[in-house]
Order: C-alpha cells, then sequence, then structure tokens
C-alpha cells in the first residue's frame, strides 16, 4: 500500500511539475533572452517589480487557496459544507475584495513606483500589475477545483498555453516592436487573461451564488494565519533584491536574480511536489498508515532534491555557457551571478523538507504555527543580510537565505512531531545529507573541471545511497 501510495504521488507530482515547470520556466526560458535585450539594471527593475507582485498577491489571496482546499476536501465534507457553497463562498469574497486592493494599486501607482524603484517613471507599469494581480486572483480558485479534482491534465494545458502566450508576446513584443520592459507586462496580462477566461466554464459550473457568513469566518480563521507566513516566505525569498538595491545598486540585483533564476531546477520540483502533495495528504487524514507512509516520501524525496543539487552545482558553468546557433544560453555579462547558484539549491531542498512537515499542521488547524515559524525566520534572514550583503554582496544574500529555510524545517519538525508523530529514517537522511555535502567540498576545494568526472561523483552517490542504504532490512518503530 505505501509503494502504490507513493507512485500515485509521484505520479501526481509529475504531472503537476510539467504544468508548474512550464510555468516557472517562463523566467528562465526568458533569462537569455532577456540577457541579450535587456540591460542588468533594467532586469533589475523588472525583478523588484515582480517582487511587489509577490508580496501583494499574499494579501489579494490571503490564504483563501488554502482554505479551499481544506474546506472543500473530505475534512470539510465531514464538517457538513457543500462543494458548490465553499467554491461560491471563496470566490464571492475574492472578487470584492481584489477589485478594492487593484482600485488602490491604480490610484498610488505614482506614488509606488517612486517607492519601489525611486522614480515615477515606472507609473505605467504599476497599473499594469493591478490588472496582473486581478486577473490572477479570479483564476485561482478555478485552478485549485482542477487539483482538488484531479484533473492534473487540464490544469497542466491551461498551464502550457499560458506559458506559450506569454513567451511569445514577450519575443514579439520587446524583439520586434522595441517596447522593453513595458514588454515583459503587456505578455503577463495578457496570459493570465487568457487563464481567468478559459476557467469561466469551471465557474459557471461550481458558482451558485450562495455566501455563508458562517463558512466565511472559518475560511477566514484558517487562512488569515497564512498571510504573515506568506509576506515572511517573500521576505525570505524577495527582500534580498532590495537590500542589494540599498547597499549594492540595481546591477548588482540583475546579476542576483538571474543566478537566483538558475536555482529553479531545484525550485521546480520542490513546488511540482507541493502541488501533489497538499491534496495527497489532505485525503489521508484518518489513515493509520499515513506515518509511515509520511516517512518514506521524506526519504525519496531527500533522495531526488540532492541528486538535482549535485547535478545542477557541478555542471551549472557548463549550463550557462552552452551555446545555440552563436550565442551562450546566458549573455556573458550576468554569468557573475551564478556564483549563487548552490547555495539557492540548498535553500530550496531545505524548503521542500519544511513543506514535508505540513500534514499535522493542517490535520489540525493550527496554522497560526506557520506564521510564527516563518515570522521568525524572515527576521533570521533580515539580519543576517544587513551584516552579510555589505560584506560579501550576492553571497551573502545566498547564505541569508539558506540559513532562514533551515531553521524552518528544522523548527517545524520539533513543532509538529507533538501532534503526528512520525518516524523517520534519520539513518538514511544523514547519509544522504553527510555524502552531500563531502562531494560538494571535494568538487569546489579540487576544482573538477572535466564533465565525466562530475558525472562520476553524482554515480557514486547514487549507487551508495540505492545499493547501500535501501536494499537493507530493518524494524522501523512506530509511535502510537
Amino acid at each position: 500500500m505505501v509503494k502504490q501510495d507513493i507512485i500515485r504521488l509521484s505520479k501526481q507530482t509529475l504531472v503537476y511539475g510539467i504544468g508548474y515547470v512550464a510555468a516557472r520556466m517562463i523566467n528562465f526560458l526568458l533569462l537569455p533572452f532577456y540577457s541579450y535585450h535587456i540591460s542588468p539594471e533594467a532586469y533589475g527593475a523588472v525583478s523588484l517589480i515582480y517582487a511587489f507582485i509577490a508580496f501583494l498577491n499574499i494579501f489579494y489571496h490571503y490564504g483563501l487557496e488554502s482554505a479551499f482546499l481544506r474546506f472543500y476536501s473530505r475534512t470539510g465534507k465531514a464538517e457538513g459544507h457543500g462543494e458548490k457553497e465553499v467554491f461560491s463562498t471563496v470566490l464571492s469574497s475574492l472578487l470584492i475584495t481584489s477589485i478594492a486592493f487593484s482600485a488602490l494599486i491604480w490610484l498610488f501607482a505614482p506614488v509606488l513606483s517612486r517607492g519601489i524603484l525611486s522614480s515615477p517613471d515606472y507609473t505605467h507599469i504599476i497599473r499594469m500589475t493591478a490588472g496582473i494581480l486581478f486577473l490572477d486572483a479570479m483564476y485561482l480558485i478555478p485552478l485549485h477545483y482542477l487539483r482538488i479534482n484531479n484533473k492534473a491534465l487540464i490544469f497542466t494545458l491551461i498551464t502550457l498555453v499560458n506559458v506559450l502566450i506569454n513567451v511569445s508576446l514577450n519575443i514579439y513584443l520587446i524583439r520586434y516592436r522595441g517596447m522593453g520592459i513595458e514588454g515583459v507586462f503587456i505578455s503577463n496580462m495578457v496570459a493570465s487573461a487568457f487563464s481567468f477566461l478559459v476557467l469561466i466554464p469551471v465557474v459557471i459550473k461550481n458558482f451558485n451564488g450562495q455566501f455563508s457568513r458562517s463558512l466565511w469566518k472559518k475560511l477566514i480563521l484558517f487562512g488569515l494565519p497564512f498571510v504573515p507566513s506568506g509576506l515572511s516566505s517573500m521576505i525570505i525569498e524577495l527582500s534580498d533584491r532590495y537590500m542589494l538595491q540599498w547597499f549594492k545598486g540595481l546591477e548588482d540585483v540583475g546579476l542576483y536574480s538571474a543566478g537566483h533564476k538558475l536555482g529553479i531546477f531545484m525550485m521546480l520540483v520542490v513546488m511540482a511536489f507541493r502541488f501533489a502533495w497538499q491534496p495527497f495528504f489532505l485525503q489521508k487524514h484518518d489513515d493509520p498508515a499515513a506515518p509511515r507512509l509520511f516517512s518514506k516520501i521524506m526519504t525519496w524525496f531527500v533522495f531526488l532534491m540532492t541528486i538535482v543539487f549535485l547535478l545542477v552545482s557541478f555542471f551549472i558553468k557548463e549550463i550557462v555557457s552552452f551555446e545555440i546557433m552563436g550565442r551562450h544560453i546566458i549573455a556573458q555579462s550576468y554569468w557573475a551571478g551564478i556564483t549563487v547558484v548552490p547555495l539557492i539549491l540548498a535553500a530550496y531542498l531545505f524548503n521542500g523538507i519544511y513543506i514535508n512537515f505540513h500534514p499535522a499542521i493542517f490535520y489540525t488547524g493550527k496554522t497560526w504555527v506557520i506564521s510564527v515559524i516563518v515570522g521568525i525566520a524572515a527576521a533570521i534572514n533580515i539580519v543576517l543580510n544587513l551584516i552579510l550583503i555589505p560584506q560579501v554582496g550576492m553571497i551573502g544574500a545566498g547564505i541569508s537565505s539558506l540559513s532562514a529555510y533551515v531553521f524552518m524545517a528544522v523548527c517545524t519538525y520539533f513543532v509538529v512531531r507533538k501532534w503526528m508523530p512520525v518516524v523517520y529514517e534519520w539513518g538514511n537522511l544523514a547519509i544522504m545529507f553527510v555524502l552531500t555535502l563531502s562531494l560538494t567540498i571535494i568538487f569546489f576545494v579540487v576544482g573538477i573541471q572535466t564533465a565525466w568526472l562530475k558525472l562520476v561523483l553524482v554515480g557514486i552517490y547514487m549507487l551508495v545511497v540505492l545499493f547501500f542504504i535501501y536494499p537493507k532490512k530493518r524494524v522501523t518503530k512506530h509511535a502510537a
């Protein structure tokens, strides 16, 4: 049964992964294009505006996407809530608040432009973000409806078309119409409008106009704690850009953002897992075998993530210098940013481990715990950024991010084990971490450049784990 569940979760992760990979690959696919058509300084401005969008998304959603998943699932049905009642109440709430938030952004766009980029020249782009944020909020719940109902293929198809529209318009507007960074946000708005329009049938099918005040209170109580935790997560993920701007300038922001984007290989797998993981563990609420299953999932997750870490860290120079039609994947003017890639990869690895500890929080409804833990992690991140960025620049930002995610993973484990005891395979996990760290140190200290030797190191790692760890027979004792 455990094996079948892991296989099912793996398939869902793969399917969702294709869609999520496609969505996030916009940033990666367009990075080479931007590196040849937009200066590092202009790319820094784009990065800061997208950081602004990411921060505001937290307020636009205010945790209702997580609340929707929880109350629409088996747990919500057991409490007497109908599916259409949940769908309609959540969507109505988002519609009202999104109109209000977008109106405020439009009105205060000049002030926001000066505050974010120290110039009023970006006012028109800030107003575009109001449209992007509204459209994204409107198709959020229909998209999550596809997730909770295992419509992964439709989810993926919509995402793929969204990406195709976005990428195509970026190339057309920037290269052939000479629109500069305005083309970036026009493309995003058109792609978001497509996703909204194509999901209208889902809205028509599930929206019955019913708004339950009692349910809305429950949704808010469950979802609101995700707002401070979401803001804290964004601080960890994006505040380093603003601090780099203050201490080093927009060019360093652009270089660091490019290096951060190259950590996409790890982020994509982690986020694809998260998309499949939440609906999966919500269905295992009353399963007595869940603790053992979650332990196995953690082990295989870390194994896969460490392989990704080693491959990308070892071959990042080959990736950025690969030539297509006489041009490198990324222009040489951006290569300075690759020094932070291993740190970003490691940060995403620990973020994934942190996500693995979420079931107990969702089962108990104690979402305030996430806010506290992530809030402290954000404070750690800010303090370290203030100390390290003036001293070592981009490397300091990478170390700060990694430290915050390590704290989140460790602290969450010690909190949730009281609510749901899971006996993780600590021996296996320790061996994987020690091997990964040892091979990484060997690689950087020795300065290995030969591709086949790098592959040999990764191959050794995989063989040791697969043939010397997993075949061992062991008796696992589970807490009652």
